[in-house]
This record gives C-alpha cells, sequence and structure tokens, in this order.
C-alpha cells in the first residue's frame, strides 16, 4: 500500500496510525476493527481483518461475498432492513441475493446469499468503522449459526446469461422414476475414484420439481497447488488450469441450454473463521432445473470433462440457489398443451378469389400416422370437388387452450379413417402454399375470433420482425421436418433463415396470458418449417 493510499485510509478512519515499519500500530488497528463485528466477532478472525488492512489501495471496487445460515426469519428481516439503510448511506450497492435451497456438494447447511460491492476498499473499512456496523453484526448475530465471508474483486464476463429453457421429457416424474432415470445416465455423482462427491437427493428434488424457472449455482472453490487426477496420471497442470480446460470445455454445453456464468471472483481476503482458504466463487446461472440435469446428467460427455474439475478442485461447497422474484409457479398444463391433430383444407374458386375450407381433426382424433400417411390429396379433392386439396400436418399446439364460438351443429367429415371438423372458411392468399398461406414470413390476415391462451410457466415461443412486431408460435409442424419435437424448438432460431433484421426468441411466461385476434383478424405467419405464429399486439 502507498504512503499516500494509507494516509488517506488513516485519516478517513480517524485513527492518527503512521507509515513507521513497526506493524504494532496495524496489528493494533485489526484488533480494534475486529471487536467492531460484536455479537458475530466469534466467527471472525484477526488474520481476516488483518487482510482488509493490507489490501492495496487501488480505488477499484472491491466485493463481499457473504454465505450465511439463518435460523430466525425476522431477526434476519431486521438485519436486511438495517444493511440497507447503512448501505445506502455509503452508497454502496447488493449486487447478488439468492436463497438457497440444497447442498449439491457438502454438508455445510448455510441458506443464504448475499453479494455487496464497494466502491473501494476504504468505503468498505469506513463502513466496519461505525456503530452502526457493529449494531448491524449483533442483529445478524442474533439470526444466524454460520457464516462464510469473502473479499475480492469481481472478474469481468463477457456475457449476459438469459432465456429459459424446458424439457417436456422432464415432467411430471416421480421419485422412482428419478432415480432410475439417473441409473442409466452421467455419473455425475463422481463417485468412482473421487475426491468429490455429489449428494444425489438434490438432483432428485430437480426431476420431481416442474419448476420452470432459473436457478442460480453458488460455488466456494479451493484449487490443488498441482492437478491431482484421480487415475494418478503425471501432469503439470495446476489445479487452477486444470479446472479451466475443465470450464472451458463445458461452456458451449452451457450455452445450448441457456446456462452462463454470471458471478466469478478471485479471493483476496478470508474474514471467516474457515478450514479451507477459498480461491474462488463462481455463480452460473441456470435457465431451469433442466438445462442443469441436460448439462450434466444426462449430458454422455460429462464425465470425461468432469475429471478436470476432480483434478482440479480440492475442496468446495456447491449450494443451488433461487434468485428472490425469479421464481414462477409450473405451468398447470392446459388440455390443448402438446396435443397432436391434422388439417386438412378444401380450395374452391370464388368471385372474390380462391377460397379454403379448413377440417381440423381436434378433438375428434389424434391423427394417426399411418391413416394420415395414406391419404391422397388429389383424390380427395377429387371427391370433394374441389380445385385442389392440401394436408397440414403432423401438428402439434404449442398453446394451452383455446376459447371461442362452436357452432352447435358441426360439420364434419371422414378423411380416409381420420374425423375432422370444419373449424374455418378462409380467403387464400394469391402466393398461398398448398397449407393455404402465404410463404414464409408473410403475413396471411385470417377471420376468427378465437383467443389462444397460455398459462403461466410455460415457455412460448416468438419471432420478432425489423420493426419490432412479435408473432407467437400457436403450433409447429412434423409436415416438413418429420423429426421435429417440442423440445427441438429451443434452438429452432438456429436453424432458421430469418430475413434481414428479423430474431428468434424463447420466453418463459411470469403469468398467464391470452392472445387473441384484432377486431376479429388473425395476422398469421410461418417460419421455414411451416410452424405458424400469431401476432401478439
Amino acid at each position: 500500500m502507498t504512503f499516500y493510499s494509507w494516509a488517506a485510509l488513516c485519516l478517513l478512519l480517524l485513527t492518527g496510525c503512521s507509515n513507521s515499519s513497526d506493524n504494532s500500530l496495524t496489528t493494533s488497528e485489526a484488533d480494534r476493527l475486529l471487536e467492531r463485528f460484536g455479537d458475530l466477532q466469534p466467527y471472525f478472525t484477526k488474520a481476516g481483518i488483518q487482510g482488509l488492512l493490507d489490501h492495496e489501495e487501488t480505488g477499484s471496487p472491491v466485493t463481499l461475498v457473504q454465505l450465511m445460515s439463518i435460523t430466525d426469519d425476522r431477526a434476519f428481516a431486521r438485519y436486511e432492513a438495517e444493511a440497507a439503510a447503512l448501505w445506502q448511506s455509503l452508497g454502496v450497492g447488493e449486487r447478488f441475493r439468492s436463497e438457497i435451497f440444497g447442498q449439491l456438494i457438502g454438508s455445510r447447511p448455510l441458506n443464504q446469499t448475499r453479494i455487496i460491492e464497494f466502491s473501494s476498499m476504504a468505503v468498505l473499512l469506513s463502513a466496519v468503522d461505525t456503530p452502526a456496523y457493529t449494531d448491524l453484526m449483533n442483529t445478524l448475530a442474533s439470526a444466524s449459526d454460520d457464516h462464510v465471508w469473502l473479499l475480492g474483486e469481481e472478474l469481468p464476463l463477457p456475457f449476459e446469461p438469459m432465456g429459459s429453457y424446458f424439457d417436456p421429457r422432464l415432467q411430471n416424474i416421480d421419485d422412482n422414476t428419478a432415480r432410475a432415470l439417473l441409473s442409466g445416465a452421467a455419473d455425475i455423482t463422481n463417485t468412482n475414484a473421487s475426491s468429490i462427491n455429489s449428494n444425489i437427493e438434490p438432483i432428485i428434488d430437480m426431476l420431481t420439481s416442474d419448476e420452470p424457472g432459473p436457478f442460480w449455482m453458488v460455488n466456494l472453490i479451493d484449487f490443488y497447488e498441482n492437478a491431482t487426477f484421480p487415475d494418478g496420471r503425471e501432469t503439470n497442470l495446476t489445479g487452477e488450469e486444470a479446472n479451466t480446460i475443465y470450464s472451458n470445455a463445458i461452456l458451449p454445453n452451457l450455452v445450448r441450454f441457456n446456462s452462463l456464468p454470471e458471478f466469478v471472483m478471485t479471493v483476496s481476503s478470508t474474514l471467516t473463521d474457515e478450514d479451507v482458504e477459498w480461491e474462488q466463487v463462481a455463480i452460473p446461472r441456470y435457465a431451469s432445473r433442466d438445462a442443469f440435469l441436460n448439462s450434466f446428467a444426462f449430458n454422455p460427455g460429462a464425465p470425461e470433462l468432469l475429471v478436470f474439475k476432480d483434478a482440479g478442485v480440492k475442496h468446495t461447497l456447491v449450494y443451488p440457489s433461487e434468485v428472490p422474484g425469479t421464481a414462477v409457479p409450473a405451468p398447470a398444463t392446459g388440455p390443448l398443451f402438446d396435443f397432436r391433430y391434422c388439417e386438412v383444407l378444401l380450395f374452391y374458386p370464388t368471385e372474390a378469389g380462391l377460397r379454403a375450407d379448413v377440417y381440423n381433426s381436434m378433438p375428434l382424433s389424434d391423427c394417426p400416422s399411418d391413416l394420415w400417411d395414406a391419404l391422397d390429396a388429389d383424390q380427395i379433392a377429387s371427391d370433394y370437388g374441389a380445385q385442389a386439396a392440401g394436408l397440414n400436418g403432423i401438428r402439434f399446439w404449442v398453446l394451452d387452450d383455446i376459447a371461442g364460438e362452436r357452432p352447435d351443429q358441426p360439420v364434419i367429415e371422414n378423411f380416409g379413417g381420420i374425423q375432422m371438423r370444419l373449424a374455418a372458411s378462409v380467403a387464400v392468399a394469391p402466393d398461398a402454399t398448398e397449407r393455404g398461406l402465404p410463404g414464409p414470413y408473410k403475413i396471411n390476415r385470417v377471420s376468427r375470433d378465437t383467443v389462444f391462451h397460455y398459462v403461466a410457466g410455460r415457455q412460448v415461443y416468438e419471432l420478432e420482425d425489423a420493426d419490432g412486431t412479435r408473432y407467437r408460435m400457436q403450433s409447429f409442424t412434423q409436415g416438413q421436418d418429420p423429426d421435429q419435437q417440442l423440445i427441438d424448438l429451443q434452438r429452432l432460431g438456429e436453424r432458421l433463415d430469418l430475413p434481414q433484421g428479423w430474431s428468434f426468441h424463447v420466453v418463459l411466461l411470469q403469468e398467464n396470458a391470452a392472445l387473441a385476434t384484432l377486431d376479429g383478424i388473425a395476422e398469421v405467419i410461418t417460419d421455414d418449417f411451416g410452424n405458424t405464429y400469431q401476432r401478439t399486439d
């Protein structure tokens, strides 16, 4: 620490300290500051406080990571209110907060995370050296029974994690099914010749939970000095280098499931009394529990990569946590979600142009593949005296329910053994495809009074045009890609040949949503694969 910064700090703290080589005053200062922690003092060490005083004062922000075991919610609420007032008075900001809901690795029952950013070390020390801080620590002591406090500088990350991920294959799974799935999945528990053992119960809880929202995995890490591989191989890698190899290798898979690191910090000081000298804090954001499970438990390549993590990490604590306000209810799936159907379109000439009578198999049939594949469009057109016939399927709804008036006596026809009802008669655009809609990304205006409903927690898929207008998917089709499944819609944007300025989005609904027509007209578009979308506003 330079003489200037040391003198400035002493002036700030009003301690009248010296720049002499004798460090007795510094030691005394550490004792005095330690006393400021009041009833919480037993959790902290003199060496940890000395680390604050020895910190190279550069004027750069410093970050405090707090992991706590809270035993009294009311007392903790008082602490939070008092802390907010103190931080506000000093211009200090809360960088991150989360509530821990499990222990993936380790057996230390911490349940709250807070990350506080101070504009400089001087500001942090000035906060500690106040009676208000001692009162704050006394309140926290009454609310808790364990703490890990780490100080360092946050590392800049080149990206902002966002997006959602939903895997319909992992819904409605009970405990027995979850354990059976894991028995044949990747070995994420690292129980064979490994120094890091994961608790399997949090994984079971993730499998049996249908919670669709994101969560954050809080990691505390202590590296081996030299990488130590379970198989005993010789290496020149340090522990941190081995872990970096793992991190870089797993990153593309995380991105695939809309998951990325949100916070990484190199620890400069451990303030609390720890058996481990923690070196790094890392907090990745997973788009959902489904995203985490697909990144690891159901990722065949994960065990090979985790070998490098195991070789690099000597000790670790890993806690899944949720950020208050991000949790949304699991979707209460409506009757039409992922419902299979198909359509037959009959085209007739009129004075105003071509008209399409659209027959829909819902809810009379789920359109069996053998019957659908046997349909002959030319024969159907001949049978019904139509100019042409179009086959639109197999399709699947990605909405939950449809509201609208239906005729008391619907017109029902049988096409090759598939019962269908007349759903609509629409004017056909001049450039329509055989499905009765214009080519990809062109608007077709359909006259109907239906309202599409999507439930909270549902993941929806939207196109946005160059002007910012959004179109939400109503159904996807296997007409052009027979292998397309609901789960493939997560990365559909990577496959689309979008017009200039257009984009594809995956959105997690925070509340129930209704998609209505405007004055009885729905503006509908299709993408390259024939998936259909309706304008949202």
